[in-house]
């Protein structure tokens, strides 16, 4: 068992926002908590700003083991991540580890860069833009503020169902993150979870 060491989680996750898509992308599930902070208490300014959120409104959240907890469940065993980036799932990943909790997969953890797929899918298959540039670029409707947890889940599962083409899926295949785990069979995974 892995222990905890002062000073060693330099993000603490806040908030966990996920849309859950079927094999057709469409929605068929979500989920959004808010998470009290037990290693900072005190918010970058900058940061509050950006999220629109104030540490008052984190004080009576249940901790994160909780909520994670309840979120890992809810993915369930056969899912794919969908993310804008790789952060995400690093960041959830060493948030756990802090806890010394059971990671996401006991093995690899495989997903979908959808920064990546945008780029393939529509413009030069190298450059990497902003979730808003791509909201704006496929004219998706903009009702919630970005840079929180489950409306950019929202955001990034509307642009997965914009990739028509499912050839960018099969070309692309999966980015995966390493687990402290033995490597698993490769499993074709049922459903997409946007995070």
């Amino acid at each position: 068992m892995r222990t905890r060491r002062a000073n060693s989680l330099l993000f603490e996750i806040i908030e966990i926002g996920a849309v859950k898509l079927d094999e057709k992308k469409e929605q068929i599930d979500c989920f959004h908590e808010l998470v009290r902070p037990q290693v900072f208490h005190t918010m970058n300014q900058v940061t509050g700003e950006l999220i629109h959120l104030k540490m008052e409104q984190l004080e009576n959240c249940r901790s994160f083991p909780e909520v994670a907890a309840d979120f890992v469940r809810w993915c369930g065993s056969d899912f794919v991540f969908c993310t804008w980036g790789s952060l995400d799932l690093t960041e959830l990943q060493k948030n756990m580890d802090y806890y010394n909790m059971t990671p996401v997969s006991e093995t690899t953890l495989r997903y979908y860069d959808v920064q990546k797929l945008f780029s393939l899918a529509f413009e030069d298959k190298k450059s990497r833009r902003t979730l808003q540039y791509a909201v704006d670029f496929l004219g998706i409707k903009k009702d919630e503020a970005f840079h929180r947890a489950y409306t950019d889940a929202s955001y990034t599962a509307q642009i997965v169902k914009r990739i028509e083409d499912e050839s960018v899926f099969r070309h692309y295949s999966y980015d995966t993150y390493r687990l402290p785990r033995n490597k698993a069979e490769e499993i074709k995974p049922e459903l997409f979870t946007a995070v």
